[in-house]
């Protein structure tokens, strides 16, 4: 009975060790496995589209304003898009309407689909902002601002309100933070673009692969219907992740 016992303790200590030795190699295997190609182009031919693929609009002004991201801007379309490939507007806007006040805090949040990351992918992207004219002289931006910022621990939505940023600490990009308006010339300051202008960012900050999301924030401080801000356009967005430009 006592060699019976011994004989079965030796078989299943046997498999037991190959079970873990196998899980082992499978462990081993699948941190060598390579990262799958997450690269993607949105055109934003329709917002309604974008949002099926993924895309989250979360507008966190203080106050909050009836201004959201949409096909062509406020009223489309302001300017043709960059690239239309539908019979829409063929971009995405926001304006200076996503707060209710005449000057305040403008974060209106464009929010990528759930991407596995790391650093050195690249988002190339074509923005630009709308002019208010008034028939005679002025036509300006009044000061327009985009941050392309990263959730770097995780892929949920958390922007916070007003200035905060919630889960999205690393900055990537912050074109014209200091809202300077396209009529005001200052040497060596460029305002925000009026005509379509491509931008790149690249992804820092991620110290392992993570599924995470990055977004486009239009940051306006002291915006409004009588303050800073008019809105501005996006086209044309590539995520390009390492190794499979």
């Amino acid at each position: 009975m006592i060699k019976s016992l011994s004989a079965k303790n030796i078989v299943v200590c046997a498999l037991v060790f190959l079970a873990f030795s196998s899980c082992k190699k499978t462990t081993s295997v699948n941190k060598n496995l390579p990262v799958p190609d997450q690269s993607f182009v949105e055109e934003f031919d329709t917002t309604a589209a974008a949002v099926s693929h993924g895309w989250q609009l979360i507008n966190s002004s203080d106050p909050k304003g009836t201004g959201v991201w949409m096909d062509g801007g406020a009223k489309p379309p302001f300017f043709k898009a960059y690239s239309n490939k539908g019979t829409n507007a063929g971009f995405i806007g926001a304006d200076y309407k996503s707060t209710s006040a005449e000057a305040a805090t403008i974060s209106n949040w464009l929010i990528s689909p759930s991407l596995i990351m790391q650093n050195g992918d690249k988002i190339i992207f074509y923005t630009r902002s709308y002019n208010q004219y008034d028939g005679v002289s002025d036509s300006t931006d009044y000061g327009n601002s985009l941050q392309v910022r990263l959730n770097p621990t995780n892929d949920q939505v958390d922007v916070g309100a007003g200035a905060a940023v919630g889960n999205f600490t690393q900055k990537l990009l912050n074109i014209n933070p200091n809202l300077v308006w396209s009529s005001v010339v200052i040497p060596g300051v460029i305002a925000y673009p009026t005509q379509w202008t491509r931008f790149e960012a690249t992804v820092i900050g991620v110290n392992k692969l993570i599924k995470s999301r990055f977004a486009f924030r239009y940051y306006v401080t002291m915006g409004g219907s009588n303050g800073n801000g008019t809105g501005v356009g996006i086209d044309s967005v590539a995520y390009q992740s390492v190794g499979h430009q």
